[in-house]
């Protein structure tokens, strides 16, 4: 004896049913199993170390995945490739700042002309006897800091480092506020 089949119209709903019943529970899950939201993904910490460690390809690697917003502290920066890279930015329409310590205005190496003349916001802050932070700030995101100036000395003699921290709403708000602070009294 044959089994019977259900009638198309049966199957037909239970398929439609089944359809509808995984939808609803997308939908409540926020697309869950399509993964994280980027807000959601864990934070993720690297670590590069200098002379020698890449630490100048790196950065410029973080600084081309920016769409939005780079906003950068610099004490010595006289690095041509990192430079190169903030204008690049800039010429892709991203809001890119730079606030160099006040000294960087004397020296002879420094890209703040080059950054300027390339479309960057350029700031020196006078408020400190030294403005020793190494910061970037990229898209509400990224916070790459540590030891490392942006220069060809630390790239190649100096022992350096280079924290890149990615995904961590709290310390991305803490550098935020603290480079907000910085730039309003410079100038």
């Amino acid at each position: 004896m044959r089994p019977t089949r259900a009638p198309t119209s049966t199957r037909q709903f239970l398929l439609l049913s089944i359809c509808l019943a995984t939808l609803f529970a997308l939908a409540q899950t926020g697309g869950a199993m399509a993964g994280p939201k980027p807000e959601d993904r864990p934070s993720e910490i690297d670590v590069v170390f200098s002379p020698d460690g890449g630490c100048a390809s790196r950065i410029i690697a973080e600084i081309e995945t920016a769409k939005k917003s780079i906003h950068v502290q610099a004490y010595i920066f006289t690095s041509d490739a990192i430079a190169r890279a903030l204008i690049e930015a800039a010429e892709r329409d991203i809001d890119v700042s730079i606030i160099f310590d006040a000294s960087q205005k004397k020296q002879r190496y420094s890209k703040w002309r080059k950054l300027q003349k390339g479309g960057v916001n350029v700031r020196f802050d006078k408020e400190h006897a030294t403005a020793n932070n190494k910061i970037i700030l990229i898209d509400s995101a990224t916070v790459i800091t540590g030891s490392y100036n942006y220069s060809k000395a630390a790239e190649s003699r100096n022992a350096e480092n280079v924290v890149i921290i990615r995904n961590d709403r709290r310390v991305f708000a803490k550098f935020r506020e603290n480079f907000e602070s910085h730039w309003k009294h410079s100038d």
